[in-house]
């Protein structure tokens, strides 16, 4: 009987042995896998923030091209705004002039950079307002003054391009424009360009303006 107990109790604790044996080789085995698992939702996780990222990061990037092509728009509009509203004053002063307006003018001088440094086309536009339409005739010059140095230079439009006469001539009723391509020299500093015109005839006027040196956008 004492044997037969023995026996017993020897097949329990080898039998619970056997169990324990099982589940601490169980969770060693599953540990792993639940790491592994866990990591694999970090990462997806990880991707899908970092994709989120991406999507915020293009979407701020589009609204800066779209802001900034509205800009440029909304500037294009202004100053085509802006353009029409001179030239709307310009004709407007032509055919309804005011007492001081009347007369020859030396209304405006475009300069623009050239394909070189040294090239500067330019733009010289004459008007005149006037009741009775009358032609305007008489002569245009056109000199710069800028610094070489430490001195002040002053020079004719022959000194920077090809004319055909000098003084240019003009004759119009309304306006009459000037259009050519200037090559400064090398060491000058333009400053200034100095127009002055003159109408023909006894009871001939002349009239003076200075512009500053400013180049616009071609």
């Amino acid at each position: 009987m004492r044997n037969a107990v023995l026996a017993v109790l020897v097949l329990v604790v080898a039998i619970a042995v056997g169990l324990f044996g099982y589940w601490l080789g169980r969770e060693h085995l599953l540990s792993p896998i639940a790491g592994d698992v866990g990591n694999e939702a970090v990462a997806r996780r990880v991707v899908e923030l970092e994709r989120q990222l991406a999507d915020v990061q293009l979407s701020q990037v589009v609204d800066g091209d779209a802001n900034e092509s509205l800009r440029q728009t909304i500037k294009s509009l202004r100053d085509e705004l802006s353009a029409s509203q001179g030239e709307v004053l310009f004709y407007r002063q032509l055919m309804a002039p005011s007492e001081a307006q009347r007369g020859l003018r030396v209304e405006k001088l475009e300069l623009t950079q050239g394909a070189i440094p040294a090239e500067v086309h330019y733009r010289l536009l004459l008007t005149q307002v006037s009741e009775t339409n009358d032609w305007a005739t008489g002569t245009v010059t056109v000199d710069l003054v800028g610094a070489s140095g430490s001195e002040q230079v002053v020079l004719p439009l022959t000194e920077m391009t090809s004319v055909e006469s000098y003084p240019l001539s003009f004759k119009f009723r309304y306006f009459q424009d000037f259009t050519g391509t200037l090559t400064i020299p090398d060491g000058l500093k333009p400053e200034q360009v100095v127009v002055a015109a003159a109408t023909s005839g006894k009871d001939g006027k002349r009239v003076q303006k200075t512009f500053s040196w400013t180049l616009e956008e071609d």
